[in-house]
């Protein structure tokens, strides 16, 4: 009796069979055929849940793989890497000084330049083989936090898997496709990750790493500055009080603060640095950006912005059925006025980090516009044994 009360609370199947009603001896020899029945279907559905998140990884490190060979040979550079690392870069790119770091600081690692000479170019030479790395981590971290993100938004984790994967699909679009102006810059992708970790760490309200997040991803772009507007767009919907008001407003300021000494130094750091000129004024780029509305040969490139999502999200973004998601579409446009007066809008490399937002907002409204894609939440418990 003892060991069907074992198996029973073990697993749901198992406990329904036992607590068929029956007289004596015979009636529990039936109940425990019955649970050595649904033993055997529950160790087969773990079984497939398994072999479920083995195919999810593999397909996962196969294309990102995919995605960073592409991404080395079809972008040219844009950067002199050498300039770049030494710190003699043109401005503002100088500015974007972590992947410089990390390269010099990558050069002097024992026997990289041995194992980077005897990979197929351009791998081959060891800052491309350094970038090609760190862009694969970052590729990589960024799917696994949006599936961190999407689990807490759904409470599915299963969907929200295999759904994190649109961050590739919206990645290729606005990286390795030959399509456009396809530079490639060393702080791209790390940017990507960096805004990606910032947004789980607001909606799961792990402040502490979102500060690690900010500050790193500060010295690798100034854009991260807008996971503060998320934050506020965010705490704002989320706020229940005086109190949670002021304490957003802590966040917002001192994120402020943090992003301004940040710059202030970094233009300390490279005040000899050469910058750009007529390009660089708000007046050129706003009115390059504008004319090139007026091009209909330009406008695949545009719409393929997200992996032409974005005109979905817009249209059912009342499917996401999350206030404070809905909301931040503002973000999106926020995002878009400023690189028309600071960017280059047909380079959609520029919105690379809103794939964030855009993957989470393409997950929530395909996951309660298609009822169907809800199924998996019947699975996604894993049978634990009891522990009361």
């Amino acid at each position: 009796m003892q060991q069907h009360r074992q198996v029973a609370l073990f697993c749901p199947a198992c406990r329904s069979a036992a607590s068929r009603p029956g007289p004596g001896r015979n009636a529990l020899r039936i109940n425990l055929s019955d649970v050595s029945f649904g033993a055997r279907e529950c160790g087969q559905e773990l079984a497939k849940r398994f072999d479920a998140k083995i195919v999810w990884w593999f397909v996962l490190i196969v294309i990102c793989t995919h995605f960073c060979l592409a991404y080395v040979q079809n972008d040219q550079p844009f950067l002199n890497l050498s300039e770049y690392i030494q710190g003699t870069c043109r401005l503002p790119y100088q500015y974007r000084v972590l992947m410089a770091w990390v390269l010099r600081e990558g050069l002097r690692i024992p026997g990289l330049a041995a194992i980077s000479a005897r990979l197929p170019q351009p791998v081959r030479d060891p800052r491309v083989f350094i970038l090609f790395v760190t862009s694969w981590v970052s590729l990589f971290g960024s799917v696994l936090f949006t599936w961190r993100s999407l689990t807490r938004l759904t409470k599915n984790e299963p969907y929200s898997q295999w759904a994190s994967l649109l961050v590739l699909y919206m990645a290729y679009f606005q990286f390795p496709l030959v399509f456009g102006l396809d530079f490639f810059l060393p702080y791209d992708l790390p940017s990507l990750l960096f805004f990606c970790a910032c947004l789980y760490c607001v909606i799961s309200r792990r402040m502490l790493w979102f500060y690690l997040f900010f500050v790193a991803g500060t010295f690798n772009r100034e854009t991260i500055c807008m996971a503060t507007l998320f934050l506020a767009i965010w705490g704002w919907e989320e706020s229940k009080g005086r109190e949670d008001t002021l304490e957003l407003a802590g966040h917002v300021l001192t994120q402020a603060v943090i992003w301004i000494v940040i710059k202030l130094y970094l233009h300390h750091l490279f005040a000899g640095n050469l910058a750009e000129t007529a390009s660089a004024t708000f007046y050129y780029k706003l009115g390059y950006n504008l004319r090139i509305f007026i091009k209909p040969w330009e406008w695949p490139v545009l719409l393929s912005v997200f992996g032409f999502t974005l005109p979905l999200v817009l249209a059912w973004r009342k499917w996401m059925r999350n206030a404070a998601m809905e909301n931040e579409i503002y973000l999106l446009a926020a995002w878009f006025v400023v690189m028309m007066m600071v960017g280059v809008v047909i380079e959609i490399r520029i919105f690379s980090e809103l794939i964030g937002y855009m993957a989470l907002a393409v997950g929530l409204i395909l996951y309660h516009r298609f009822p169907a894609l809800q199924k998996a939440k019947a699975s996604s418990p894993i049978p634990r044994p009891y522990a009361g």
